[in-house]
């Protein structure tokens, strides 16, 4: 065995560092003189920080943009290839998130029918008859993560009463409480 072997074998054992890595880095020293990382080593980013903020402003002018009409944003328009994955992150760097938009059943015309006739039928109503309709906050919600034949759910009615300061607060519970 050498003496740089040695060398090379007791410092690695006191600083509890490879002995490959510790070649390298007196490697490195005979090389450059210095054992810090040379500026500019490594490889550049893909997307520049200018590049990023026109996907954010592409992001903020439509928010309905889904992740893959960004990343098709991303190569026609700035003439690069991300993932999605890539834009999510850039994203999330600018404190946005994605996430994919809840799907609701849309009012079919026959519901958009009679919530208009509805509404021409109530159309000339006085205060006095709107006075006499009791406007309730109704809700349920999941107590537990058990659905089954509506198993868990809390029904809560809220109900305002003619002084401001009272108002009440109905509470049925579905099943007993599981233990």
């Amino acid at each position: 065995m050498s003496l740089c072997t040695t060398l090379t074998d007791q410092i690695s054992r006191q600083l509890n560092i490879s002995c490959k890595c510790i070649r390298q880095t007196i490697r490195k020293f005979d090389k450059f003189r210095t054992a810090c990382t040379k500026p500019g080593a490594g490889r550049k980013p893909k997307v520049t920080e200018r590049k990023k903020r026109l996907i954010k402003l592409q992001q903020v002018r439509d928010d309905t943009l889904s992740l893959t009409d960004l990343a098709r944003f991303a190569r026609t328009d700035l003439n690069i290839t991300i993932s999605q994955h890539t834009i999510s992150c850039i994203l999330r760097d600018f404190n946005m998130i994605s996430f994919i938009a809840p799907k609701k059943p849309r009012i079919t015309s026959a519901q958009r029918r009679t919530r208009l006739d509805w509404c021409y039928e109530h159309l000339s109503w006085s205060i006095n008859d709107w006075s006499n309709v009791v406007f309730t906050d109704e809700t349920r919600f999941e107590r537990s993560q058990q659905r089954v034949h509506n198993g868990g759910g809390i029904h809560t009615w809220g109900y305002n009463f003619d002084m401001p300061c009272i108002f009440s607060i109905i509470v049925i519970i579905d099943s007993p409480p599981c233990l």
